[in-house]
């Protein structure tokens, strides 16, 4: 009995090896035979030795041009992490040469190494580079290896020049440098449109699984997708399973309407499949081009209810602002200025702007009467105002009061508050926290019960940078001004839907919900969208919200 066992057991290993060994008969596609001599592109190397992104990095770069690029023109890109995985450089080749890709300029990237002074690896920066769920990579591509390679020349003296269009821009990886493609779109898909991921690392290594709850949240993006994998890649104790992962990524995509593809395959956590799937998946990727990749429409009953057909964002113009003056303007500084010479009215009295503060940002006189530092200030219907300070105090000032009330026994908030329509509830940012204090409001305006109620996505975040300004809609939904965009909570907290800004800018630094209009601010620019929903601010009446239940 014991015999048959170890010859069970060793038949199954055996079944189970054969079963996941790589099938060497298939077919050879044609694109990954080399082209002859006379028909190839060249190849010129280069070194990245002082990086700003990453100081202290050195890494090497392959620089592959067609020989149907003649220099006069912005060619295609495709940016290939780790290098010339899936023998990309020779499937490239063929493909500019049968005319199923345009003519594209190929940069393929090492990750970088630190070295000590004798010569010996000090660190290696492949993780940090690739795993990280943030814009680094995205920024050093753009500002750093991209116009470096436009500043060299083939060896017969033709210039190279790149398509700034990132529909005519694709990025490519494997493991950890697959998830770093579909990071770098994600991020930036003002520069990049076609991702191949080939057993793409989305598991929590530094939040890579986090992934498929954007991808259901946040508004579609204009971005191809294909992503590789196999049912015997890695599953590992402390990060999770890749197939599984994968899975999880292929549904969340599919659910948020993008055009994607994917290869499932027996393949281990290895490139032999990715190399095999990569002359189908770039054939994929560059089908029907020059025309435009488009962002799909997602089963994300938030944003279907929430979003206006046909309408996108656009920067606001000169008309935009002038329409709404100084209201707008003092939803948008951060924080906000008062001087309200007409009691609760200084949101709508254009001559009730004045002064210049400190601290992080402008306040008014008036409100420096009452409180020291003021930083936010809320005017209510009744005449009320609630003020937070530059150090995260909440007072309550009465109308023809002379002295502002603290909220005592309240912890330290993040200087944002935000008023339910019904004014009930009293929504304030925590310090150095994820998570939105819910206060009750009792009859006399005083705050209680409070606790962590609304929990916010930190991608971006790491290091806490305060998030901005809120803004509830009539039917009690909240928005806030975040580092990933606005991120949209439903009236139990959670958030439903988020809104990135076009092109670089994702960050939302505060915004306005006027009417049918959110206005965001980025930087020096603000962009304007119709939406579905309708604003309410603090200086308007109280209204009665329906309950969206427990959920």
């Amino acid at each position: 009995m014991k015999r048959l066992a170890i010859l069970l057991a060793i038949l199954l290993c055996t079944t189970a090896f054969a079963q996941n060994k790589h099938n060497a008969s298939t077919p050879k596609d044609p694109a990954t035979i080399p082209l002859p001599p006379d028909k190839k592109g060249v190849t010129i190397d280069g070194k990245i030795e002082n990086s700003t992104i990453y100081p202290g990095t050195k890494r090497e770069f392959q620089v592959f041009v067609p020989q149907q690029y003649d220099g006069t023109k912005p060619a295609c890109l495709v940016v290939g992490l780790d290098g010339n995985l899936f023998g990309a450089i020779t499937v490239i080749d063929n493909l500019i040469a049968t005319g199923e890709m345009p003519v594209t300029i190929g940069i393929f990237l090492q990750p970088g190494v630190s070295y000590n002074e004798d010569g010996t690896v000090a660190r290696y920066n492949r993780s940090n580079e690739f795993d990280r769920t943030d814009n680094r990579l995205a920024t050093f591509l753009e500002t750093e290896v991209i116009p470096l390679v436009e500043k060299m020349v083939t060896p017969d003296g033709r210039r190279i020049l790149i398509s700034q269009d990132p529909n005519d821009r694709a990025i490519t990886g494997a493991s950890s440098s697959g998830i770093a493609a579909f990071t770098t779109a994600w991020e930036r898909p003002d520069l990049f449109a076609r991702v191949y991921s080939s057993v793409g690392t989305f598991v929590a290594m530094r939040g890579g699984n986090e992934y498929p709850a954007l991808v259901r949240k946040t508004e579609p993006k204009p971005l191809r997708i294909y992503l590789q994998d196999g049912v015997n890649d890695t599953w590992n104790h402390i990060f999770g399973d890749w197939w599984e992962q994968n899975q999880l990524m292929a549904s969340a995509l599919n659910f948020a309407g993008y055009e994607f593809d994917y290869k499932w395959d027996r393949g281990t956590h290895s490139i032999y499949y990715g190399t095999r799937a990569y002359p189908d998946a770039m054939r994929w990727l560059w089908r029907g081009w020059p025309a435009k990749v488009q962002a799909g429409e997602s089963m994300n009953g938030m944003l279907k209810s929430l979003l206006a057909k046909g309408e996108e964002w656009q920067e606001a113009t000169s008309e935009d602002m002038q329409s709404l003056g100084d209201t707008l303007a003092q939803l948008l500084d951060s924080p906000v200025e008062y001087n309200n010479r007409e009691s609760h009215t200084g949101y709508n009295n254009p001559k009730g702007i004045s002064g210049s503060g400190k601290s992080g940002g402008r306040h008014t006189a008036e409100a420096s009467k009452y409180v020291k530092n003021p930083y936010r200030v809320l005017p209510l219907h009744n005449g009320d105002k609630y003020i937070t300070t530059c150090e995260g105090e909440i007072f309550l000032l009465k109308k023809n009061s002379r002295k502002a009330a603290k909220m005592d026994a309240l912890p330290l908030s993040g200087k944002e508050i935000a008023i339910y329509p019904n004014r009930k509830m009293l929504i304030a940012t925590e310090k150095n926290s994820d998570w939105l204090i819910s206060y009750l409001i009792a009859p006399d305006g005083s705050l209680h019960c409070g606790q962590q109620f609304y929990w916010l996505h930190n991608t971006n975040n790491h290091n806490h940078t305060p998030y901005g300004n809120m803004a509830f809609d009539t039917l009690g939904n909240l928005y806030i001004a975040t580092p990933i965009g606005i991120q949209v909570c439903d009236q139990n907290g959670r958030v439903r839907a988020i809104l990135p800004l076009p092109g670089a800018g994702r960050k939302v630094d505060a915004l306005a919900f006027i009417g049918n209009k959110i206005y965001a601010k980025y930087g020096g620019k603000i962009f304007v969208r119709t939406f579905a929903h309708t604003g309410w601010n603090s200086w308007e009446a109280p209204i009665d919200v329906k309950s969206q239940g427990q959920g």
